[in-house]
């Protein structure tokens, strides 16, 4: 039996030009590897999680040649971009009589990018751009509109990353056309591209450490009133943890400034910082959020 393998992850980069690279929509799903053996299908996610149960629409598979090992993306399309929050949803279930009903009403697409495993054999170090050819003449001939082929384009990276952005999907992926696949090992060969957004936001709380903080709790307006919108662990230069680490206890209160259901040491709603991030979810939360700096007042 194949083992079930770690996927392969990716670098964060700026949008750059490569006639080396491939480059391709950054799909906003659940990372899903699946394996096809014997006539029965495997899909796992990066911690190696079984998510056959989950996704019984992934019967699909059946139809592949035996000894496939792929790597790709599982998806809810909206209007050709991936809806996350939808997914999510699906996603959370563990009633098999809920998963049955959503696989109907809120089927997952199956996203494919990479190849690793063909008629049984190792394709690991082969380069990506074999592996590719093999995969999209593979799914061509499977040609089910739920196991999809991610396109993509060599060279003109910065025009892509801007018209994927403008279509609404999360960013770009960048992959050395000669990397071969390295399971469970982050590199410069794949590389993930964001666009990234900044807004201010208010310290709401900090959970504490011996160096003065772990994290910061913040809020912004969002729908006309100020919520709690991300925890922050990330960012923090040795000169920000220094400024700010004598300020945070001399604002401490009993409750939070709004409701958070969150453990930590509220403060005075007075200290304002500048947060990037990727998106903002349905509930105002921001996803990929970081500390940028202090905003003085």
């Amino acid at each position: 039996m194949i083992e079930r393998l770690s996927p392969m992850l990716a670098a964060q980069a700026e949008p750059f030009d490569s006639d080396d690279h491939l480059f391709e929509v950054k799909w906003n799903g659940v990372r899903t590897l699946a394996a096809v053996e014997g006539g029965q299908w495997r899909a796992w996610g990066r911690e190696l999680s079984d998510y056959a149960a989950r996704y019984p629409e992934l019967e699909l598979l059946r139809g592949l040649p035996d000894g496939v090992v792929l790597d790709g993306e599982l998806v809810v399309l909206r209007e050709g971009r991936a809806e996350l929050d939808e997914l999510m949803r699906r996603h959370q279930l563990v009633s098999p009589r809920k998963i049955q009903e959503a696989s109907r009403f809120l089927p997952a697409t199956y996203i494919v990018f990479d190849l690793l495993y063909a008629g049984g054999r190792s394709l690991l170090g082969r380069p990506l751009a074999e592996r590719r050819r093999r995969l999209e003449e593979l799914l061509a001939a499977h040609n089910d509109p739920r196991l999809v082929f991610s396109a993509g384009v060599a060279g003109g990276g910065q025009a892509f990353f801007r018209q994927v952005v403008e279509q609404g999907h999360e960013g770009a992926m960048a992959k050395h056309l000669k990397s071969r696949y390295l399971p469970g090992q982050r590199g410069q060969a794949w590389r993930k591209i964001k666009p990234f957004q900044s807004i201010p936001c208010v310290v709401l709380g900090y959970t504490p450490s011996r160096q003065g903080f772990r994290s910061l709790l913040v809020g912004a307006v969002w729908g006309r009133k100020l919520q709690y919108v991300a925890e922050l662990t990330s960012g923090f230069t040795q000169e920000a943890k220094r400024r700010l680490a004598p300020r945070l206890p001399t604002l401490v209160r009993s409750q939070p400034a709004v409701p958070c259901s969150k453990r930590a040491c509220w403060v005075e709603p007075e200290i304002y910082c500048e947060v990037r991030f990727l998106e903002r979810t349905a509930r105002g939360r921001l996803r990929g959020a970081h500390y940028r700096g202090l905003i003085e007042q």
